[in-house]
């Protein structure tokens, strides 16, 4: 997961030379945001640059005392000022990359790195495969920091014309060339990659994608807004299924403007339940406790955005030196840094981890690598493949197995009937019933797509 860190400072989504000094989103009392209350806001100096009339939210540009202003006016809510959120890759989860191999893994499968996904052990994805149900039907918006759109395992599944940036002066498809990483494209592979002969698979390899950019490729920086606008524009596109692997670092201590700057995006978020997607996140890698969790000021300490009313929140499992032994390791361990918590945590999937303390080789499918390695998730990355663990590592994997719930279910099904799916497919892998730990369980892909055609 790209952990993220609050700053105080304004989002620097300002129109080339507008004289305007600061970026707000306003919500309305009601969900409606009608052109009469936007000539209203616009009366006072500002210049409304989106307008969601369906949720009641706006993003506006203004001067710094604009939000006075605004909620003088009764049909306004709030006029908070955006803040930037930044982000940088776990320090503590080294990455590296593979390159092909001249003979197929141990399975036989042609995509050389195949062998290699123990995450689909975990989650049972060959025996919906054998049912039939690859993903194909839905369609899935990957929210994150871009994407390779040139790498040979996605170019297949993804609907180039639908990537979106909401980060300005940056494209979907702009990311740092290699050996830098690219999470967005990490987190893309392990969803939806093409069963073509080449790396790896994703878990619904027969869905299609689209990337939205939400953070920089260069600076790791976001903004509430671009979050918000990312989800508006992937249920507009009829995504099925959102994915974020994304959040705060710590947590996000939650006073009055941020509690304003949270409803916003938790209003785009029951939109996208009303109108048919689910909206899956990463937990978070700080290894907290979200019972007990409190702010440094005593106050409301939540994990954003896996913490909004509506988000799946997906915990990390990882097994500890799997490559000494594939057929007996456990794969439904905890990661040591995953979020956890009755109150945030709805199911668990592989994230991968790297505490195994030896430094030894290990040999599997012919990739001579540290043994430690193993245990975390390969996928795409900028140029190539990379290891990489985290929740983020996590989320993606859950978001394919409801890519292959919607496929099962024929390409369309209500957000609530995906979750429950989930739910109802998930392996009690922890403490007995619902626990703080894995949620509802341990995601099940063969049991999901099963329930899905069950009441």
């Amino acid at each position: 997961m790209k952990k993220l860190s609050l700053a105080a400072a304004v989002a620097a989504a300002l129109v080339a030379g507008h004289a305007h000094a600061a970026a707000y989103i306003v919500q309305a009392r009601g969900a409606n945001f009608d052109a009469k209350l936007e000539r209203k806001v616009e009366s006072l100096g500002a210049k409304v640059v989106a307008r969601y009339p369906q949720i009641g939210v706006a993003i506006v540009e203004a001067d710094t005392r604009f939000d006075a202003r605004a909620t003088a006016l009764p049909e306004v809510q709030s006029a908070t000022r955006d803040r930037t959120l930044q982000f940088d890759v776990p320090e503590a989860v080294p990455a590296g990359r593979v390159t092909a191999m001249a003979e197929p893994p141990n399975s036989g499968d042609d995509d050389f790195l195949y062998d290699l996904q123990w995450g689909f052990d975990a989650m049972n994805v060959q025996a919906a495969w054998a049912k039939g149900f690859r993903g194909a039907g839905a369609r899935v918006a990957v929210l994150d920091s871009g994407l390779d759109c040139t790498h040979p395992d996605l170019a297949p599944n993804n609907l180039a014309a639908l990537n979106a940036s909401f980060v300005p002066g940056e494209t979907a498809c702009e990311v740092q060339p290699y050996p830098a990483f690219n999470h967005g494209t990490h987190v893309a592979g392990t969803i939806a990659a093409a069963d073509n002969g080449i790396g790896v698979i994703g878990v619904a390899p027969e869905s299609k994608f689209f990337a939205v950019k939400v953070l920089s490729a260069y600076t790791g920086s976001g903004s509430f807004a671009g979050i918000l606008e990312g989800i508006m524009y992937a249920v507009e596109k009829d995504a099925d299924v959102i994915n974020m692997s994304l959040g705060v670092r710590g947590g996000l201590p939650v006073g009055r403007d941020t509690r304003e700057l949270v409803g916003a995006v938790q209003r785009a978020v029951l939109h996208a339940k009303r109108e048919n997607t689910i909206v899956i996140a990463a937990a978070g890698n700080d290894g907290t406790d979200y019972d007990t969790a409190t702010a440094p000021d005593g106050g409301r300490l939540m994990a954003f955005p896996a913490g909004v009313t509506g988000v799946v929140a997906i915990a990390a499992n990882a097994p500890l030196g799997w490559a000494l032994n594939p057929a007996a390791a456990d794969l439904d361990r905890s990661a040591s840094y995953t979020n956890y918590g009755r109150r945030l945590i709805d199911l668990s999937a592989p994230g991968g981890d790297s505490e195994y303390l030896g430094n030894e080789a290990c040999n599997v499918a012919g990739y001579g690598l540290p043994c430690w390695l193993f245990d975390m998730v390969v996928s795409t990355s900028t140029g190539g493949w990379s290891f990489s663990a985290g929740t983020s590592m996590a989320a993606p994997h859950a978001a394919g197995v409801a890519a292959l719930v919607v496929g099962a279910a024929g390409g369309e099904l209500h957000a609530n009937r995906i979750e429950n799916a989930l739910r109802r497919g998930a392996d009690d892998v922890g403490a007995p019933g619902f626990d703080p730990m894995h949620g509802h369980g341990r995601v099940d892909a063969g049991d999901s797509v099963d329930k899905v055609r069950t009441r």
